[in-house]
């Protein structure tokens, strides 16, 4: 009789084969370990997974239907990456949290997720004392980087510096990276070349350009669903 305590997959190997004849871990493995904190994903976002993800119009499907075309043929060889742009609330950050677990949990491959304003002050922090190697390894060298609402605002010459080279590393050397950014649309025809200055004043054109590269672009848009939300509860 068999223990109802092995997992009914894998038989308690922790090992499955897919389709293609290779080998992955077993989702089981995966539902020991606190996933949120391994992948450094912020609380309100714990629930976040393709899953829980429903699209409310063609864009939302189109970049959900992508996601997970993106995530079954990943490789971290490649240094492929998606960039999600749209207005707030749209559903950015939920998507780009839904493809980093997508991926450790399918691939077995553990990235980062990181706020950008935060990144930029805890290397900041560490930097003033002398403590920030170890750290910025990481973030260079993580197989998959989520970097939330980049170019949110106007940065230093000292905080543009840190992100073009965090970027231009990761480019370089074939690191997948995940970006949300917002930005207003005011003509649709024209998304990509708003998208494009308007990260360009804050990053710089050369970096913009790795981006457009290295990375598939996502225009997600929709109303803003926390703005809905509030409007939606009783009073």
């Amino acid at each position: 009789m068999q223990d109802t305590a092995t997992c009914s997959i894998c038989q308690g190997t922790g090992f499955v084969k897919t389709e293609d004849n290779k080998v992955r871990l077993c989702e089981c493995r995966f539902k020991k370990r606190d996933v949120n904190r391994e992948l450094n994903i912020p609380k309100r976002y714990w629930n976040a997974n393709l899953d829980t993800y429903h699209p409310k119009n063609v864009s939302q499907n189109r970049a959900l239907l992508t996601i997970r075309v993106f995530v079954h043929n990943f490789n971290p060889e490649e240094g492929k990456g998606l960039t999600f742009v749209g207005s707030p609330g749209v559903g950015k950050t939920h998507l780009a949290v839904a493809t980093l677990k997508a991926i450790y949990e399918k691939k077995g491959i553990r990235g980062y997720f990181f706020d950008t304003k935060d990144l930029i002050f805890r290397l900041k922090h560490l930097m003033d004392e002398g403590k920030d190697t170890k750290f910025l390894k990481t973030v260079l060298n993580s197989p998959v980087l989520v970097l939330d609402d980049l170019g949110s605002e106007r940065l230093s010459d000292w905080q543009r510096e840190l992100i073009s080279y965090i970027i231009t590393y990761r480019y370089n050397n074939l690191k997948s990276t995940i970006i949300t950014t917002n930005y207003s649309l005011q003509r649709e025809e024209e998304s990509s070349v708003r998208i494009s200055a308007d990260l360009a004043s804050r990053l710089g054109e050369n970096v913009v350009s790795k981006i457009y590269e290295m990375n598939e672009l996502l225009v997600i848009k929709g109303s803003d669903l926390r703005k809905s939300k509030k409007l939606s509860t009783p009073s």
